[in-house]
C-alpha cells in the first residue's frame, strides 16, 4: 500500500500543507525541528487515531491556533482506496470520516492505513520495561485484527475492574464471588490475545532473525521467545483459571492482580547475550529495526501487501554497510525516511525538502 497525499492544517508545526509522494523511497531531509517528525505523525495518527509519541490530541493543535486541527491522508491499496479525514476541536474532541463515513470507534480505523515506525524513542522496545514490548505485540497485531483490538481493551477494563475490587472489597463477604465472575471473563479474553501473541512471535522470530543477518553481515544470531504464563497444551482457559485460584490470596494482599497477559514478555538475545540487559546500543538498535522489518514482511504475508514504514532519524546511527542493507530493504515498499543530509539509496526514491512548513520535492 502507499500514502499518495497528505494534506494538513494547523497541525503540530504545518498551518496549511498538501504533499503528494512516491510509492518507494521518500526521503524528507531538512534541519532539526523543520517539521519531519510531524509529517511523520500526521501517517501514524491517521492509521491508528492516536500519537506516536505519546501526544495528546490536543497538543497536536498547532500551538496559537483558535481553531482546531486536520489531517487528511489518501491512500491506495492493492485491491481499495481509502480516504482518512480527521478533524480534532479546540478542546482537543476528535471527529474521523473514513471514505467519508462517520466513525463511532476508533477499532473501526483499523485496517485502513498500515503502518510500521520506528524512531530513536522506539528503542524503548528494548532498552525499558516489558510494556513496551507489549505494546509492540499490541499495536502490530491490532492493525490487522480488530476482534484482538476489542478484546484487549475488554481485558484492560476487567483488569482495572478487578484491581480496583482487591483494593476496596479487601475485607468484604462477597469479594470472592465478583472476583470469581471477573476471573472467567478476564481467562475468555486472555486466551485469546494470549494466543495471538503467541503466534505473532512464532512467525516474527524467524524473519527477524533473517533481517538481523542482513543488517550484520551474518556475525549476529537474533531470538525472540515469548513468555507468558506457562498452562497446558490445549487448555489455556482451565489452566489460567487453576493459576488465578492459586493467587487469589497474594492478589488480595497486595490488592493488585499479578498474574495475567498483562505481566507478558518477550525475550530478545543476539549470540545468546540479553539484548535488554547487555547488548551495547548498536546491537540493541538493530535489533528493533531487524524487528520493525520483520513487521513489514508479517503484513505482507497476511494482508498481500506490505504496510508504509516509517523511519524517523535512523541513518545517522548505522555504519555504510547496514545503511545500504537497509536501503535495499527499503525498495520493497513505501516508505518514509527523515534526516538532515542524505547520500545513498536507490533508484526508486524521491528526496523533498522540508522547510519553513513546505514541503518540495528536489
Amino acid at each position: 500500500m502507499k500514502v499518495n497525499k497528505v494534506f494538513l492544517q494547523n497541525f503540530l508545526s504545518y498551518d496549511r500543507l498538501f504533499a503528494e509522494f512516491g510509492d518507494g523511497l521518500n526521503v524528507l531531509v531538512g534541519h532539526n525541528a523543520a517539521g519531519k517528525t510531524n509529517l511523520l505523525e500526521s501517517v501514524y495518527y491517521s492509521s491508528l487515531g492516536k500519537s506516536a509519541r505519546g501526544m495528546k490530541d490536543k497538543e497536536l493543535i498547532k500551538w496559537g491556533t483558535q481553531g482546531g486541527a486536520r489531517i487528511k491522508l489518501c491512500v491506495e491499496k492493492k485491491y481499495s482506496s481509502h480516504t482518512v479525514d480527521i478533524a480534532i476541536d479546540a478542546q482537543g474532541k476528535k471527529r474521523i470520516l473514513l471514505d467519508g463515513l462517520p466513525i463511532s470507534k476508533i477499532g473501526e480505523l483499523m485496517g485502513a492505513v498500515y503502518v510500521v515506525y520506528f524512531s530513536p524513542a522506539e528503542m524503548k522496545l528494548i532498552k525499558e520495561s516489558p510494556a513496551d514490548r507489549r505494546r509492540f505485540m499490541d499495536i502490530s497485531i491490532c492493525q490487522r485484527d480488530k476482534n484482538y483490538f476489542y478484546t484487549l481493551v475488554r481485558y484492560n477494563k476487567l483488569l482495572a475492574q478487578r484491581n480496583k475490587l482487591l483494593k476496596e472489597y479487601k475485607n468484604s463477604p462477597t469479594l470472592a464471588e465478583m472476583n470469581s465472575i471477573l476471573i472467567d471473563k478476564m481467562c475468555r479474553a486472555q486466551e485469546y490475545i494470549a494466543l495471538k501473541r503467541k503466534d505473532f512471535i512464532g512467525k516474527l522470530a524467524p524473519v527477524a532473525a533473517e533481517k538481523h543477518s542482513v543488517l550484520t553481515g551474518g556475525k549476529e544470531e537474533l531470538k525472540l521467545t515469548y513468555e507468558t504464563e506457562e498452562t497446558e497444551e490445549g487448555n489455556y482457559y482451565e489452566s489460567l483459571k487453576s493459576i488465578y485460584e492459586k493467587n487469589y490470596e497474594k492478589d488480595t494482599r497486595l490488592e493488585y492482580t499479578t498474574v495475567g497477559i498483562h505481566r507478558d514478555e518477550i525475550k530478545i538475545t543476539a549470540d545468546e547475550t540479553d539484548v535488554r540487559k547487555y547488548g551495547s546500543q548498536g546491537q540493541q538498535r538493530t535489533a528493533v529495526l531487524s524487528m520493525k522489518l520483520a513487521e513489514t514482511e508479517m503484513f505482507r504475508n497476511e494482508s498481500g501487501e506490505y504496510p508504509v514504514l516509517l523511519l524517523d532519524d535512523v541513518l545517522s546511527e548505522l555504519d555504510a554497510e547496514r545503511r545500504n542493507a537497509l536501503f535495499k530493504e527499503l525498495e520493497k515498499m513505501q516508505s518514509f525516511v527523515t534526516c538532515t543530509d542524505f547520500d545513498g539509496g536507490g533508484e526508486k526514491k524521491k528526496i523533498y525538502s522540508i522547510s519553513d512548513g513546505k514541503v518540495t520535492e528536489i
